[in-house]
């Protein structure tokens, strides 16, 4: 017989084939999506610092980061007398939320954590805030903040490694 097409068995197995390698893709691409988003997050927060860190030099004013585990506030202070920990809602310069937490490298938590520029744009306020989850296969997953430089970094193992 000269029939054409093909048997119920070859279509099965080719449905079967495009199934396995379509979940396949399916899982690369959502952890590939949620790599690209921790980055996205941690460049997002490490330009709100710089700009933060500036502004308190151009503006000759101290600005503050205030931390919270999914958000954070940027504060200008009007006085250089201003108390550091006054009403949180003067002089408030912007306020983000964030799709994933934020903490330090040991896990802690960053709640109410205030980081402040000078006029000179220096901080005293030594800190490292990772974006969870840890271990995720970004780029850039961590922030280490110091005197006079902010910079991006990599989680690996407890330490932040600056890039």
């Amino acid at each position: 017989m000269n029939n054409r097409g093909f048997s119920l068995i070859e279509l099965i197995v080719v449905i079967g084939i495009i199934g396995i390698l379509s979940s396949i893709v399916t899982l690369s691409f959502s952890n590939w999506t949620r790599k690209a988003n921790i980055e996205r997050q941690t460049r997002e927060m490490f330009t709100d610092l710089n700009s933060a860190r500036s502004e308190a030099v151009f503006q000759k004013k101290r600005q503050a980061m205030i931390l919270q585990p999914r958000s954070f506030i940027i504060k200008r202070y009007s006085s250089p007398d201003e108390s550091r920990t006054g009403d949180t809602t003067k002089g408030v310069v912007l306020t983000k939320s964030l799709a994933y937490s934020i903490s330090r490298t040991t896990g802690t938590s960053l709640a109410d954590r205030i980081i402040e520029f000078d006029v000179r744009g220096f901080t005293n306020d030594w800190e490292t805030i990772c974006v969870n989850p840890f271990n995720s296969g970004a780029k850039y997953d961590c922030i280490a903040i110091s005197s006079g430089r902010i910079n991006l970094g990599k989680m690996e193992g407890a330490a932040c490694v600056q890039k």
